[in-house]
C-alpha cells in the first residue's frame, strides 16, 4: 500500500502550509433554534493547515481545518466533496489519494458543513463551498511544494483538567453528566483520553508541531461569533511561546462522547484557558523532545533515561505506508416510518402558519415561540432519521491509516466514541497510534453497544446518529485490521 513519489531522498522531507477560511457572515452555523444560527461578527480566524510528509517509499498530505466537520453530499448529490479533495491534491501532487487525509476540529462556531440542515438552500452557500473547496486543495499542495528535509520525532504527554466524559454510567444503567455526577461508589464508567500526542518535524528553518486531542471544541458554541474554540488558542498560544516554531496543526482525537469539564459558557476566556492548558503540555514536549534527541553525545544517557522514565517518545524511522477502507454501517434500531414522520412534520409546521420567519428575527423569542421552534425542529429530525437512516450511502464510514514510520494515524468518519479508541490504542501493533475523528466525510456518533438502553443526547432522534449501535466498536475493529496490514507490510 505504498506509493513512490518525488525525487526519493534518504531521510524525511516535510513541508506546511496555512490558508484563511473564515466564511463570510451569511453562512449559518449550526445552531440550537432554528439550526441556521447566523453570525454577526468575528472573534477569531478559522484556518485550515496542512502537513505534507515525503520519504523514499511513499508520501502523504494531511489537512487539519477548524471546522465541525465535511459531509460528503456537502456539495450536493451526485457529488463527494471529499473524494473530489483528493482527487484534486492528487492531479496535483502525485500522492495517492489514499494517503490524502481531510480532518475537522468539530469546533461549534463554524459554518454547518455537516449536512444536518439544508445549507444548500443558504443564498450564496453554494458559491462558498466551492470556493472553500479551493482553498482546502490550494493549502494541500502548498504544503507540498513547501517540502524540506527534516526529522520527524513523536511523544506522548498528558492534560488532566480539561476533558471528561459526557457520559457518565451509573450502576443504575442511567447518563449522568458534570456537575450532577453520583459519589464514586455508585459509576459505572466515565471514560475520556488525557492523552495528547504530539509529532514534530525539526527543519533548519524552525519546527512544525502536529498535536492530537481529544475533546468537544464547544466551550463557546451556538454564539454570534466564528470562532475556532479552544483548538484555536492552542495553536495560536504555542506559535507565539514556543521558540523556533514554524506552525502549529491540531487533529481532532475520538470525542464524541469527551466535552471540557465545564458546560458551555460562550466565554471566550475559558477558551483561551483551555487552550493554553494544552499549549502548555505542547511546549513541554516539544522541549524535551529537543533536549533528548539529535544530540549524539548525549545518546547513552538519553536512552536510559528514556527507558526508566517511561516517556514514550521516538524518532521515527523515514517510512510511509497507508491503507483505507469504506463499509456500510448498520442502522439505528428505532427508525420511523417516513411517512408518518413527514405527516406529523406537516402538521407540526401547519400549526405556525407553515412558516419560521420569527425563528430568524433579531428579537428575542418568546417562551411560546421558542418551543414551537423546538416542536417543528424535532418533527423536521425525526423525518429526515426516518429518510436518511435507512439510505446506505448514508452510513458509509471510511477508516484511513496512514503509518510514519513508528506511528500511526487513524482517520474515522464520525464522532468516535472514546472506549473504542482507547481500545484500538491499546491493541494497535504501532508504539505511537493517534486517532483522528472527523476525517475523511461525517457518519455522526459512533456509539458503543448498550449506549440506546442507557439513552443520552448522543442517541436521541437526531440526524447525528443514523448508525446503530455498537458502530463504535465495529470501526475499531475495522481500523484495528488496517493497522495490522499496514504494520505487517512494512516489516
Amino acid at each position: 500500500m505504498c506509493q513512490k513519489a518525488g525525487d526519493k531522498p534518504m531521510a524525511w522531507r516535510v513541508g506546511v502550509s496555512c490558508v484563511d477560511i473564515t466564511p463570510p457572515l451569511h453562512i449559518p452555523e449550526l445552531g440550537f433554534i432554528p439550526r441556521q444560527h447566523q453570525f454577526k461578527g468575528m472573534h477569531d480566524s478559522l484556518m485550515a493547515k496542512a502537513m505534507a510528509l515525503e520519504t523514499e517509499d511513499g508520501a502523504a498530505i494531511i489537512v487539519t481545518a477548524d471546522a465541525i466537520g465535511f459531509h460528503r453530499n456537502l456539495l450536493g448529490d451526485g457529488r463527494d466533496f471529499v473524494a473530489e479533495f483528493r482527487q484534486r491534491v492528487h492531479a496535483a501532487t502525485g500522492v495517492a489519494c489514499e494517503a490524502v487525509m481531510l480532518a475537522a476540529s468539530h469546533a461549534h462556531s463554524t459554518p454547518e458543513t455537516i449536512g444536518l440542515t439544508p445549507l444548500q438552500e443558504v443564498e450564496g452557500a453554494t458559491e462558498w463551498v466551492n470556493t472553500l473547496l479551493d482553498q482546502l486543495v490550494a493549502c494541500a499542495v502548498s504544503a507540498w511544494q513547501d517540502r524540506k528535509i527534516a526529522t520527524v520525532l513523536a511523544a506522548v504527554g498528558e492534560v488532566v483538567g480539561v476533558s471528561w466524559s459526557r457520559r457518565i454510567i451509573g450502576k443504575d444503567g442511567k447518563v449522568y453528566y458534570l456537575p450532577n455526577r453520583p459519589p464514586d461508589e455508585q459509576v459505572e464508567r466515565e471514560d475520556y483520553d488525557p492523552q495528547l500526542g504530539i509529532l514534530l518535524a525539526r527543519r533548519d528553518d524552525g519546527d512544525i508541531v502536529w498535536v492530537n486531542f481529544a475533546c468537544h471544541p464547544t466551550v463557546v458554541q451556538v454564539n454570534d461569533f466564528v470562532s475556532a474554540d479552544y483548538v484555536g488558542a492552542l495553536m495560536r498560544f504555542v506559535e507565539t511561546h514556543l521558540p523556533r516554531c514554524r506552525m502549529c496543526l491540531f487533529a481532532q482525537g475520538a470525542c464524541g462522547d469527551v466535552n471540557p469539564v465545564y458546560r458551555t459558557t460562550s466565554d471566550f476566556a475559558d477558551a483561551e484557558l483551555y487552550g493554553m492548558a494544552l499549549a502548555g503540555e505542547v511546549i513541554k514536549q516539544v522541549a524535551l523532545l529537543r533536549l533528548h534527541y539529535g544530540h549524539p553525545e548525549r545518546e547513552a544517557v538519553a536512552q536510559t533515561f528514556r527507558r526508566i522514565s517511561g516517556w514514550r517518545s521516538a524518532m521515527l524511522t523515514p517510512k510511509i505506508a497507508f491503507a483505507c477502507e469504506q463499509f456500510v454501517l448498520p442502522p439505528r434500531p428505532d427508525l420511523p416510518d417516513p411517512q408518518e414522520a413527514e405527516e406529523e412534520y406537516r402538521q407540526v409546521l401547519a400549526e405556525i402558519g407553515g412558516q419560521m420567519w420569527w425563528m430568524r428575527s433579531e428579537r428575542p423569542l418568546t417562551d411560546e415561540e421558542r418551543k414551537l421552534g423546538w416542536q417543528v425542529r424535532a418533527a423536521w429530525d425525526k423525518w429526515r432519521v426516518a429518510v436518511r437512516g435507512r439510505d446506505e450511502r448514508e452510513r458509509i464510514a471510511e477508516v484511513q491509516v496512514i503509518a510514519l514510520g513508528e506511528a500511526a494515524l487513524v482517520g474515522v468518519s464520525g464522532e468516535l466514541f472514546v472506549a473504542p479508541a482507547l481500545w484500538l490504542k491499546a491493541n494497535s501493533p504501532f508504539p505511537f497510534t493517534f486517532v483522528i475523528g472527523y476525517a475523511n466525510g461525517y457518519n455522526g456518533y459512533l456509539t458503543v453497544k448498550g449506549a440506546w438502553a442507557q439513552g443520552g443526547y448522543e442517541v436521541s432522534m437526531g440526524q447525528w446518529t443514523l448508525c446503530g449501535d455498537g458502530s463504535g466498536e465495529l470501526v475499531a475493529e475495522r481500523a484495528l485490521a488496517l493497522l495490522r496490514q499496514v504494520f505487517d507490510e512494512g516489516k
